[in-house]
């Protein structure tokens, strides 16, 4: 049985006129207790634009809605519930207004979802698996403030689409690809499991997920874009591109709403050559998918229309030639010993972007594309190797048990913070370049972005409070931050 958790309390709230960046800061009224916070989660709500704000300490979450002008019009507290779920997988925001969360055990086979309801002061909890024991969990998306759960069924080219309702209940549709084509790394025949998944373990007996959701327009980090496996959400429709293959890219679409389904595969650069050192992969922006490949000798990127197939625009280099195309030096981050170097030779950045994986990376601001092009920079350490970066850690409640890997958690809820951790803690040799609107090269100094500038000012200021969280809003980016000795949580402000 589920009574009543939340009880209002009075809150206040000033906006802040001293920063120009500062949006508002308000104190979290509603914590008594003198533990620290562990993690703020944010939900934005795309139809009125409020700000739900969830501030979790190790026993409470305390919820504060703002509205598109900042000013705190509800708020809530509830006690803890212990509970098995440990990662946050998404959100959905119902016509009543009432925020619920979906969380899912470290097997992400069994799911959960609480409900936080601001208008009657309670909450509900709902426990669900997936409809077959014989589903793999792929991913997540929140669309029109509606939630949706992808699975495939195993060893086959069958998707399943979850829809969930405002009450928590889903419908499933089945998406079958079985008449589709799908070839993997040494093109063969393979099954849209097969390229979803990552195999290992034991005579290859164990699959896991391998699946990098993009938020398309933000300031991706090599890492993010070199992932092989890649899930989109545009225009309506789920998108998942597959880049294992050197000289095919696969690309799957669904529509959210008929379920239609449709599948676009696109010839890479290189095709030609056959070689075991060259690496290929691509990126999908707006109208174009942009390609790279690379051997130890030369290589290209590709803009092409996504719709059409039509080559726009190609940029070559071969291990002789300077970039004639870049608008920086060539850059290494996040050697173990030398955090930043420039490299000046093009022989260093291909051999250099050919030892990990490649990718490319597109950001469009002030009507111009800042490309970045490079590879994954793999540091050995102890005899371990690492490709990705460390992101923030602790362990939180919030009525479904402790996260302990709060990296984890953004995978999935708030892929803008955990692209941000990717972002500031790069390791990667890459160069980055500007083009005009018809992907002409243009001369100039690339301007800093959005993460850029926060991860100056955090730096410049030592600015590192607690229960941080980076998520976009509108078309910017707030970076959060809880001060525990005023009890205040700041929202400030960056643009591109």
């Amino acid at each position: 049985m589920y009574r009543k958790l939340f009880s209002i309390v009075a809150l206040s709230f000033s906006i802040v006129t001293f920063s120009q960046e500062e949006i508002v800061a308000f104190k979290n009224y509603l914590k008594t207790s003198s533990t620290g916070i562990k993690q703020v989660i944010p939900i934005v709500n795309k139809k009125n634009n409020d700000i739900s704000l969830f501030i979790v300490d190790a026993t409470k979450v305390y919820g504060y809605i703002l509205n598109s002008n900042f000013e705190i019009t509800k708020q809530l507290s509830s006690d803890d519930r212990s509970r098995k779920y440990k990662t946050l997988i998404g959100n959905s925001i119902s016509e009543d207004n009432d925020y619920r969360v979906y969380f899912t055990n470290a097997k992400k086979d069994k799911f959960a979802t609480i409900n936080f309801s601001y208008t009657s002061n309670s909450s509900d909890f709902k426990e669900f698996t997936l409809k077959s024991k014989n589903e793999k969990f792929i991913q997540t998306a929140v669309i029109e403030n509606k939630f949706y759960v992808i699975s495939a069924t195993k060893k086959t080219s069958i998707l399943n689409i979850y829809s969930f309702d405002d009450d928590g209940n889903y419908v499933v549709t089945k998406v079958d690809f079985s008449k589709e084509r799908f070839i993997n790394r040494v093109s063969k025949n393979a099954t849209l499991y097969e390229l979803l998944t990552i195999t290992g373990g034991l005579y290859g007996t164990k699959s896991s997920v391998g699946v990098k959701k993009i938020t398309e327009n933000t300031p991706n980090s090599i890492e993010v874009a070199s992932a092989f496996r890649k899930f989109y959400i545009r225009d309506g429709k789920f998108v998942f591109s597959f880049d294992q293959n050197k000289s095919f890219s696969q690309i799957i679409l669904v529509d959210i709403i008929s379920f239609e389904k449709e599948v676009k595969r696109f010839k890479k650069p290189f095709n030609e050559i056959q070689s075991v050192s060259k690496k290929t992969n691509t990126y999908l922006n707006g109208d174009y998918l942009y390609a790279i490949a690379s051997t130890p000798e030369k290589f290209t990127f590709t803009i092409q229309n996504f719709n059409s197939g039509e080559l726009i625009k190609e940029y070559s280099a071969t291990v002789n030639d300077s970039i004639t195309f870049k608008n920086t030096p060539i850059i290494q981050k996040g050697g173990m010993y030398d955090n930043y170097r420039e490299l000046e030779k093009t022989k260093k950045f291909l051999r250099k972007i050919t030892t990990g994986d490649i990718g490319v990376s597109i950001h469009k601001a002030h009507n111009k594309y800042q490309i970045t092009l490079g590879g994954k920079v793999e540091i050995a350490r102890g005899g371990m190797s690492f490709g990705m970066p460390m992101g923030p850690t602790g362990g939180f409640n919030i009525g479904a048990g402790t996260i302990g890997n709060m990296g984890s958690v953004n995978i999935y809820f708030n892929p803008t913070f955990n692209n941000f951790n990717y972002y500031s803690q790069t390791k990667s040799t890459y160069i980055k370049c500007l083009f005009d609107a018809n992907f002409n090269h243009i001369t100039g100094e690339i301007k800093d972005n959005a993460f850029d500038k926060i991860k100056d000012f955090e730096e410049k200021d030592h600015y590192f409070p607690k229960g941080k969280t980076v998520f976009k809003y509108k078309d910017y980016y707030i970076l959060g931050n809880y001060f525990s000795g005023s009890k205040e949580y700041r929202l400030k402000k960056f643009k591109d």
